[in-house]
């Protein structure tokens, strides 16, 4: 079962009966290195190998399939996320992480976790409130029909239901468009590269 973030305060037991923190999801993914190997391990949805990680994470930085990654960029991202980011998500519960064997996995409470962020790059308008007023044009439009108010009188009520549910399919596929467009991962180097 998934759970949001938006609506509980831990994201779900993990192996250990615990829950992880509301804290600790934010920090693990707020580093962009962590956010990657979040996003393949649950695309894998089982153990992989820490150089396989590395390639992915590595591709991922610098915008390259990972057949053009040179040994100097595979390097530093292993450094970084076997010394420092891969321990920080064993620590905080995300990952079980076995640095002897070279094989990490996410923890079961991170692999159901369901990860929802309202992105709104530069003057974009949250969705919240596109649909708060996508809903009062709406209640005007329909308010208006059963009135008999002009304009509204002048086409058929079934006109105005039409425009009603036209404009919130239109306004769905737009936002369903935009966010897998956001989701993490979307715009992976390594998918595109397959």
């Amino acid at each position: 079962m998934s759970e949001s973030l938006s609506s509980t305060r831990s994201a779900g037991p993990d192996d250990s009966g615990e829950s992880l923190s509301e804290d600790d999801v934010f920090e693990v993914l707020s580093n962009g290195r962590r956010r990657y190997a979040y996003h393949y391990l649950k695309q894998a949805g089982e153990e992989v190998d820490i150089r396989e990680l590395t390639d992915h994470v590595t591709a991922r930085e610098y915008d390259k399939p990972p057949e053009a990654l040179t040994a100097t960029e595979r390097n530093r991202v292993s450094t970084a996320l076997h010394q420092f980011h891969l321990p920080k998500m064993d620590d905080c519960g995300f990952v079980e992480y076995d640095a002897r064997r070279g094989e990490v996995a996410l923890s079961p409470s991170a692999s159901d976790l369901e990860v929802y962020v309202d992105v709104v790059p530069g003057r974009d308008v949250p969705w919240s409130r596109y649909y708060l007023g996508l809903a009062g044009v709406n209640a005007v439009v329909l308010l208006g029909t059963a009135a008999g108010v002009a304009p509204f009188g002048a086409l058929p009520v079934v006109s105005w239901f039409a425009f009603a549910v036209a404009s919130l399919l239109v306004s769905a596929l737009v936002h369903t468009y935009y966010t897998r467009r956001l989701d993490l991962g979307a715009d992976d180097p390594a998918e595109r590269a397959r």
